[in-house]
């Protein structure tokens, strides 16, 4: 259901749209007939080839918006000021309206020089990085490389207008009217983005990685498993046998990322992770011979696929789920977490870090949430333990924040896998959440500095070369 309904002015559907606001049931039953039965319309009636473009086209300037493509999300579009002014309405995750943050949608037929005000109505959460000054990221079909509109062409506010609910306005303006332009929450990472780069990997033929099928989606897409480390061959069954044969146990960090569908900074620092590990450099070499990485990039991928803010097709947030998976609904963590039982069970393994990679949408940096390992003050050493990694971060990451970083109780956390998986896992392991602002990271007596997608990317480097330092391996 990536279709977005296109109404021109209050006179010309205001009305059912107000409707469908209220009953976000009925609003996903009618796009789905929209895209899937024969073809596809708007409520206008207005036909599109299977590209999604209008083939009815009117005069430029008469915009054009659509979502029907990968990790797409918009759900409807009102005209309030002709060819100025457009309110614009988020979908609501899929068989879940209440979350409703992502947005990533296309827009054509513009005028060479229009300006024009968008106004997102409908967020589903007032506290946003966009108080801070965060603003979406356009590009177009000829310049491929997202960029954040200027701060000074950017609004978010309580608006009179829309019941007091806060509103993200942002002014642009069109320099080419045969190019389509595309605006997004944050920089998108798709499905087909990670196949492809599996693909690619997998090609390489390396000796130490190793892509396995670890489960199957409810749509049936692949959760896959990367396990790289000194002898790929050595997973699950055989990796305790190999390393039994020297008498030693065989250190595996576990790492997983966008269980979140709409968190697409996890993607981009498990990417620079993997990318790090299979690199030639001595280091990572040196990291490779001593220990061994089991890595899920995607947990999510039909909420990506979908353009879900936080849920997968279910209607259910994966990262509440940890307590008791069941495999026919969330087959994803059921066998995320039978590995990870799998592995610390084995005497032959220690499993000694489980990393949750997220994106936050209302703090700044890179930063870790842990959890309270000591009860009283004799275990203060277990606990100083549990901070070395982060330290070792701040020292070799400029985006990362010790002072972000939280030792974190809230009841509102419970059925998360940093707070379920301690119950599995061994005594020693550690079990972070790795968060990085969709925003920015800001270093002391520094403005704040925008994240981008190569910072992100070097903030899952510098967490691969953290790892060196744990473990004194330089």
């Amino acid at each position: 259901m990536n279709g977005v309904t296109i109404v021109y002015g209050e006179d010309e559907g205001g009305e059912e749209i107000e409707e469908l606001t209220e009953q976000g049931s009925n609003r996903d039953t009618i796009f789905q007939h929209n895209l899937t039965n024969g073809t596809p319309t708007n409520r206008k009636g207005a036909s599109t080839n299977p590209t999604g473009k209008y083939t009815n086209l009117k005069a430029k300037g008469k915009l054009f918006f659509r979502c029907n493509f990968e990790n797409g999300n918009l759900d409807a579009a009102r005209e309030t000021v002709p060819q100025a002014e457009w309110d614009l309405e988020i979908r609501g995750d899929t068989n879940n309206s209440k979350y409703r943050v992502w947005f990533y949608f296309a827009v054509s037929n513009v005028k060479n020089k229009q300006v024009c005000i968008f106004n997102v109505i409908n967020f589903s959460k007032g506290r946003s990085l966009y108080r801070e000054g965060m603003t979406p990221l356009v590009r177009s079909t000829k310049r491929t490389h997202w960029q954040r509109i200027p701060s000074r062409n950017s609004f978010y506010y309580k608006s009179p207008k829309h019941k007091m609910n806060y509103v993200l306005s942002f002014i642009f303006e069109f320099d080419n009217e045969d190019e389509e332009y595309f605006f997004a929450y944050s920089f998108p990472y798709t499905y087909s983005d990670l196949q492809k780069y599996l693909y690619q990997i997998e090609s390489r033929k390396l000796s130490f990685c190793k892509r396995e099928l670890l489960c199957k989606t409810i749509l049936q897409r692949r959760v896959d498993l990367l396990v790289i480390g000194k002898d790929p061959r050595g997973t699950r069954n055989s990796l305790s046998q190999i390393e039994s044969r020297r008498g030693e146990r065989r250190r595996v960090v576990f790492v997983s990322a966008r269980v979140h569908p709409g968190e697409s900074p996890a993607s981009y620092m498990c990417h620079g992770l993997i990318e790090f590990l299979l690199s030639s450099t001595p280091l990572a070499q040196l990291l490779r011979k001593h220990i061994t990485f089991m890595i899920v990039p995607m947990l999510n991928p039909d909420g990506v696929f979908l353009g879900n803010y936080r849920t997968a097709f279910c209607g259910l947030d994966l990262n509440r789920q940890w307590a008791n998976p069941a495999e026919w609904l969330v087959p994803e963590n059921y066998h995320v977490k039978s590995l990870i039982k799998e592995l610390a069970d084995d005497p032959w393994i220690s499993l000694d870090f489980v990393i949750d990679m997220h994106a936050h949408s209302t703090s700044m940096n890179a930063f870790c949430f842990v959890n309270l390992v000591a009860d009283d003050s004799r275990d203060i050493s277990r606990m100083q333990d549990e901070l070395t990694f982060l330290r070792l971060m701040s020292i070799n990451c400029k985006m990362f924040s010790l002072n972000s970083s939280r030792i974190c109780c809230d009841p509102s956390k419970l059925g998360t896998g940093r707070r379920e998986l301690p119950q599995v896992v061994q005594d020693h392991t550690h079990c972070y959440t790795l968060e990085a602002s969709f925003f920015c990271y800001q270093n002391v007596g520094c403005r704040p500095t925008p994240f981008t997608q190569q910072t992100l990317i070097e903030v899952g480097r510098d967490a691969g070369i953290t790892f060196l330092d744990y473990y004194r391996l330089r």
